[in-house]
């Protein structure tokens, strides 16, 4: 009897130890995760050195100097986001100490379609931003001030102006048509300095935010197989204005057509009414947003490729490399 009750003890003790084993053999294996059950690294919860306080930033997720063996700035990098067109698109993007200059830009997470938007990730198609500065846009996205440099490149014979008969005043002024015209809602902005159209920038765009500019280019809105795309002939008129600083002179016959400026096949009359709109506001002052620069910018921005066929992954990209360049220059501008 005295045995068996001492043999009964050591079985309970023995599996108590193996069930107290268990137990701590159990938080041991799951200390380091998180409350979402996933493995954190609690090295990468220590403040990363020389990180930028991003709280109360939209869109940015970090932000960092990057600085040499003696501690001296080197530059930047920003992780930030946008969303893309199956969710959040985020990029890190590192700037030279002008806080402007782009050095590189890498794909820190996505969840685009393969064969489109994931296209984003290609060496190609990064190595385009390498060296080149901030802000930056689509073809047909240019800001006035982009607009105004590619002007000024021209031959001085081909861009030379002579202020219009009616004083303009200096701004940018922007109308937007009634409608949508086929699916298409119109926009243009005309800039005016020294009392001289400078700028004209008309586009148009469809419900999902694509412009007729950027789909002409990329072959999915055609005018013809072989003509001029839309945006060539947009450009043509705009040009027609900027050179007679008025509409005037350009005929339209019964279809809404002209053949005053050579290649342009499109319709006109919108054009032309939000052209004469943009004039007679920039005649009165009435709406005029401020024409200069943004202060400390150098550059009006550059131009940069979409990724083909992915219109809201490229917007996604535009949005997200802006909205690290306005935080990162603002912070080193204090």
């Amino acid at each position: 009897m005295k045995d068996n009750r001492l043999k009964g003890i050591i079985a309970l003790a023995v599996v108590t130890v193996i069930s107290f084993g268990a137990v701590y053999g159990s938080k041991a294996l799951t200390k380091d995760k998180g409350t979402s059950g996933e493995e954190t690294n609690p090295a990468a919860e220590e403040p990363v050195e020389g990180s930028i306080d991003v709280s109360g930033q939209e869109g940015i997720d970090a932000a960092r100097e990057l600085t040499d063996a003696s501690g001296a700035v080197t530059g930047y990098a920003v992780t930030a986001g946008a969303k893309g067109f199956a969710g959040k698109v985020t990029l890190e993007v590192t700037f030279g100490t002008d806080a402007q200059t782009i050095n590189g830009v890498k794909v820190v997470s996505h969840h685009e379609t393969e064969g489109f938007g994931a296209n984003m990730e290609n060496e190609d198609y990064l190595a385009q931003f390498n060296g080149i500065s901030a802000p930056v846009y689509l073809p047909g996205n240019a800001p006035a001030a982009a607009k105004k440099d590619e002007t000024a490149k021209e031959p001085a014979a081909e861009t030379a102006k002579e202020p219009a008969s009616t004083e303009l005043k200096d701004g940018v002024y922007t109308v937007k048509a009634d409608a949508a015209d086929q699916g298409y809602l119109s926009t243009l902005t005309l800039k005016v300095e020294n009392g001289a159209v400078t700028s004209v920038v008309w586009d148009a765009a469809n419900e999902l935010g694509e412009y007729k500019s950027y789909l002409s280019t990329v072959g999915e809105y055609k005018m013809t197989d072989n003509g001029p795309t839309w945006k060539e002939q947009a450009d043509a008129l705009a040009a027609y204005v900027i050179e007679n600083q008025s509409t005037e002179g350009i005929a339209v016959d019964e279809n809404g057509k002209t053949d005053t400026v050579a290649g342009v096949s499109i319709s006109v009359e919108g054009f032309i009414d939000l052209a004469e709109k943009a004039l007679k506001l920039a005649a009165s002052g009435e709406g005029a947003e401020a024409a200069e620069e943004t202060a400390g910018t150098s550059s009006a921005g550059t131009e940069i490729d979409a990724v083909s066929g992915a219109t809201f992954t490229s917007n996604a990209i535009v949005e997200t490399i802006n909205k690290a360049y306005e935080f990162i220059h603002a912070y080193a501008a204090k």
